[in-house]
């Protein structure tokens, strides 16, 4: 492997109401409704350059992004398309967020780009790179493994089964669903005494926008994480990756991604920002568009940090 493994030193100021608000607002104002192939989605086609396709994730919390798409549409045309969402029995596969993505790429007549996805959505990146390989110049991983067996395993994939076999979306309340969404997201280490750069009201706010939020986490979100595995198939992911994590996330924990690092074929670097919320990207813009961007540049992502130390 080529890259190499480090550790920022820094960390973020706590983001307060009014910087959210404005963060969500603007990525809010790019939104416009396009046709595209077969597709009719809500498209952010911003800037000018070489293009970089961000993967969506789920809806309303597509600020994970904002900050990047900020920045990096000052150098490039950054494109992020929001996702369809279904909140009835028709599931929506891995296989068919794959497609999707596929769509919009074809749509946009763009036959080989950069992406960059973060969380399940860079699960539905990792998928899309070992089927379409071509269309891939390079890819940027943010908080995420090769599978997705999280904490307490085999605990948490039975419930998913669960979930899955059985209609408890009609009366598994909201409030608790997004609850244990957000603990997860909002985890980690005992020891860990880095104060959380994202306010767990904040994500909540974004979170209580999702209409029917057991419906969507059933058909849109349980069908790519659950039957999400990668590990057989790192080998063929031969394009440039960079991959960034926090030292303790819960649902993508640093070891598996270190792991990652180590078989893929051209791991350009892997990262790891210290912070305690999985939002980072976000959050933590100051430490991760620097990095994603010496990348982009063919830099060594190392060089912006200059405090940053080899692990």
């Amino acid at each position: 492997m080529s890259g190499r493994f480090c550790l920022s030193a820094l960390t973020a100021a706590q983001i307060d109401d009014a910087t959210f608000h404005e963060d969500v607002a603007y990525i809010e104002s790019l939104w416009q409704r396009t046709s595209i192939g077969n597709l009719d989605v809500p498209l952010i086609d911003h800037g000018q350059g070489t293009p970089l396709v961000m993967v969506p994730i789920l809806e309303h919390l597509e600020f994970v992004y904002a900050r990047q798409v900020r920045a990096l549409s000052q150098q490039r045309r950054v494109i992020l398309y929001r996702r369809r969402e279904t909140r009835t029995t028709q599931t929506i596969s891995l296989a068919a967020r794959v497609e999707e993505l596929r769509g919009v790429l074809d749509g946009l007549h763009l036959d080989q780009v950069d992406l960059l996805a973060h969380g399940d959505a860079a699960m539905v990146l990792l998928e899309f790179a070992a089927r379409y390989p071509q269309r891939c110049r390079s890819l940027t991983i943010i908080a995420q493994g090769a599978d997705y067996q999280i904490a307490p395993h085999p605990f948490i994939w039975l419930l998913h089964e669960l979930y899955v076999r059985t209609p408890v979306e009609y009366i598994l309340p909201a409030t608790f669903l997004r609850r244990t969404v957000i603990n997860y997201i909002m985890a980690h280490a005992p020891g860990n005494t880095t104060r959380p750069a994202l306010p767990r009201h904040l994500i909540e706010e974004q979170f209580q926008k999702i209409a029917r939020w057991p419906f969507v986490y059933k058909y849109s979100v349980l069908p790519v994480i659950h039957y999400f595995e990668m590990r057989q198939r790192i080998s063929a992911l031969t394009m440039p990756v960079f991959l960034i994590n926090r030292a303790d996330d819960a649902l993508s924990p640093e070891y598996k991604t270190r792991w990652m690092a180590k078989q893929l074929p051209n791991c350009a670097a892997y990262h790891v920002v210290p912070g305690a919320e999985r939002f980072f990207m976000y959050s933590q813009a100051e430490v991760v568009t620097p990095l994603i961007e010496a990348f982009l540049q063919g830099e060594n992502p190392q060089r912006p940090l200059p405090q940053s130390q080899t692990l």
